[in-house]
């Protein structure tokens, strides 16, 4: 009987994994719903207002969520910057300090736009602090782009 459910509701294990656009671990992840499904059909109470269907799929669902939140990543460690604490200070003064020229070739609004930009601000917000539409900040854009290629590749 088990078996029989497990194979009429296999289909929602691809469904969930396909929502993620998996591409790494898929058979992985693809077991351990396996195992939860079977653990899930045992535990289901027909008289339960859920269908077995919709039980399945938003327990599947949560619980691939919590194996992503599971996951551990680890960023890989450049172990020159390391080493070169000193180096890496100085050449970022040097590059603070052309930042800093850099700035002064654009005008006082797009300076603005640049340093809420830097600081993670989306479109929206931007245009609410700079009083503007979004095409200005488009323009903006377009502009700091022009002005920044223009002065690193001299």
């Amino acid at each position: 009987m088990i078996e029989s459910k497990l194979t009429k509701y296999n289909y929602i294990i691809s469904t969930l994994l396909n929502k993620y656009h998996l591409k790494y671990n898929y058979d992985e992840f693809e077991q351990l719903l396996f195992i939860r499904m079977w653990e899930l059909i045992q535990e289901y109470n027909p008289e339960q207002q859920m269908s077995l269907k919709s039980f399945l799929f938003t327990r599947l669902n949560f619980y691939l969520i919590d194996l992503f939140r599971s996951i551990k990543i680890y960023e890989p460690v450049d172990f020159n910057t390391i080493s070169l604490e000193s180096q890496t200070l100085s050449t970022s003064l040097e590059q603070l300090a052309c930042y800093n020229h850099f700035l002064t070739t654009l005008s006082p609004k797009e300076q603005y736009w640049l340093k809420l930009k830097l600081s993670g601000y989306k479109q929206k917000e931007l245009a609410k602090f700079l009083n503007c539409s979004i095409s200005t900040l488009k323009n903006y854009q377009k502009n700091i782009k022009i002005k920044y290629l223009s002065y690193y590749t001299k």
